[in-house]
């Protein structure tokens, strides 16, 4: 016997006071598909009423009990609400539609999303700002599908591969002549996936350049490696560096000084030359220099992901090779944006390259976390093609009360490649009807055609430092790989692939790093030596003297180069795929 109960939305709690019959229900049935809203159709009596004047409650309670056993209590089936306008309204009877779409479900599902965005199925920085909320986006990297029980109107999500909630052992009780075997979608045996990354690394700081300048005079005879000494040190400075002078590829002079410490009018030290007619005196200049040299710089970086993932699967065609190749191509500029979640220092949102002076990203914690993304894409397009075939069947009514699209399915039929079959129940009805007295169930179930093999990582050797000497997530080893999704598929390191740039480190920017050439020229040592040439000549002393002038030179680096582009090929292995049906058994 079948109940119907209309009642009011809050009534979510089926109890005994719901075993009624307000309609007089002719025929039914209940439809579930993967990832929708269940429905019930229902075929009464017309009552010859508005079912939807206002006031009139649009909430339903369907319900069975076994005439075979009565003391079992009525069994709850459906609790939904009516859409649409009543079929047939001029007929004796109506049909109506009820769907199992609980109240507030945007925002739950909003919610449960929320939850979702994890590693290694979430990286916003692939996901378009405007989908970012969208919760349907945090499956696009899953193989999962959004489930609503059709009786407690629960969000979750369900995997399309293997049910959460366990098997429904059907066995060999189902009714023979329903048994419908088909393929469900074309073959894919491999995706390739390319990606582009890209940020502006932006650096600022000074370095100073003194000590090296101090070391370059005293190479000249100029200085004792802390000072510049000279005989033009008037002109020395006079042309001086001044702070915030460009210097080009991205230099300008930071705090600059020169300091006297001979005296501060006039040198209290000279340089004597003994003359056959008398001694010359020329002043000696003692120079204290700060010399510094200041970068601001925005340089542009590309990096760029390939790789191939293939999958363990059984074949399905006789030419190898014929399978559809899919393809998957993104890009992002958010590297350098802050669409991570925001924190205490950053109430704005993290950059998840975390620091815009990096040479590079993907190497890092956070870019390992957009590969595993990207390969969770090609994973979910892999496995979806992977249940490639699809089993339906009828069975007695009574076994299809359990039927849940959270729940796998499992039959025996010596028609079966390999006698048997199991999969994840893609969709199932509930239907009766009372002029005919027939009552049955029938499941649409999914089959992987994996092999059902797993895969395991390889430690790999310490190629940075010693083993022990420091801790995993600076260590790098070579020939090592990691596993994102236990035993289905892993990626090769690749921490040892250098940023294809000028090697700049704004992390520890030396001036050792960014000083092409520093030299000191015609420092006191020559000077002396020219005027030496000159003896008894003081004006032919002094004009020589103003043509071998000290003056400092400086090259540096430049700064200002890009766009620096490096490439990331990515060593992944072939993706586990489940068994659940044995394409290639032999006979049974």
């Amino acid at each position: 016997m079948f109940h119907v109960a209309w009642v009011d939305p809050s009534e979510t709690t089926f109890g005994p006071e719901h075993v009624r019959e307000d309609e007089d229900v002719l025929a039914f049935e209940i439809t579930h598909a993967e990832g929708d809203f269940a429905s019930l159709a229902l075929d009464i009596r017309n009552p010859r009423i508005g079912l939807l004047a206002s006031g009139r409650e649009v909430w339903l309670w369907f319900s069975w009990t076994d005439d075979a056993n009565p003391a079992g209590g009525a069994r709850e089936l459906f609790l939904g609400r009516l859409v649409g306008v009543p079929e047939a309204i001029h007929e004796d009877a109506v049909r109506l539609t009820f769907t199992a779409r609980p109240q507030g479900f945007d925002a739950t599902k909003e919610a449960l999303a929320e939850t979702l965005k994890v590693r290694p199925y979430w990286d916003p920085i692939f996901v378009r700002e405007d989908r970012r909320d969208d919760p349907d986006s945090v499956l696009e990297s899953r193989t999962q599908l959004w489930h609503i029980d059709r009786i407690t109107h629960d969000l979750t999500v369900s995997d399309i591969l293997a049910g959460e909630d366990g098997t429904i052992e059907v066995g060999g009780n189902f009714f023979r002549d329903s048994l419908d075997v088909r393929l469900s979608s074309p073959p894919a045996r491999q995706v390739e996936v390319e990606a582009e990354l890209s940020w502006d690394q932006i650096a600022a700081g000074n370095i100073d350049l003194t000590a090296r300048l101090a070391r370059a005079a005293r190479a000249a005879g100029a200085g004792n490696g802390y000072s510049i000494t000279t005989l033009t040190g008037e002109g020395l400075m006079r042309d001086w560096p001044q702070e915030g002078r460009r210097i080009g590829g991205g230099w300008e002079f930071g705090p600059c000084s020169v300091e006297r410490l001979d005296g501060t009018v006039s040198p209290l030290s000279f340089q004597s030359f003994e003359w056959f007619n008398g001694v010359a005196k020329f002043p000696l200049w003692t120079l204290k220099p700060v010399l510094t040299a200041r970068y601001d710089v925005t340089r542009k970086r590309v990096e760029r992901v390939k790789f191939t993932l293939h999958a363990d699967c059984q074949a399905l065609l006789t030419e190898p090779g014929d399978e559809e190749i899919l393809k998957i191509a993104v890009a992002s500029d958010d590297v350098g944006n802050p669409v991570d979640p925001a924190d205490t220092d950053h109430p704005d949102g993290v950059i998840p390259i975390g620091d815009l002076r990096r040479r590079a990203y993907l190497p890092t914690e956070r870019g390992r976390r957009s590969l595993e993304y990207l390969i969770c894409l090609a994973r979910a397009q892999l496995l979806v093609r992977s249940r490639a075939v699809e089993i339906s069947f009828a069975m007695p009514f009574e076994d299809g009360l359990d039927l849940s699209c959270r729940k796998n399915a499992s039959i025996i039929d010596d028609r079966l490649p390999g006698g048997r079959a199991s999969g994840k129940i893609i969709a199932y009805s509930l239907s009766g009807d009372g002029d005919s007295g027939e009552f049955s169930a029938s499941v649409t179930m999914g089959c992987t055609i994996g092999r059902g093999n797993t895969v395991t990582t390889v430690p790999g050797t310490p190629s940075y430092v010693e083993e022990g000497y420091v801790e995993d997530g600076w260590q790098v080893r070579a020939d090592a790989t990691v596993m994102p999704i236990a035993g289905e598929v892993t990626y090769a390191e690749f921490g040892n692939i250098a940023p294809n740039d000028d090697g700049v480190d704004f992390f520890n920017l030396r001036a050792d790093d960014v000083i092409l050439d520093i030299a000191v020229y015609n420092g006191e040592s020559i000077q002396r030596d020219v005027i030496a040439e000159f003896p008894g000549d003081l004006e032919g002393a002094k004009e020589a003297l103003n043509e071998v002038y000290t003056e400092v030179y400086c090259s540096l680096k430049p700064l200002k180069g890009g766009p620096f582009e490096t490439e990331y090929p990515i060593t992944v292995s072939d993706l586990m795929a489940p068994k659940t049906i044995d394409l290639e058994a032999g006979a049974v």
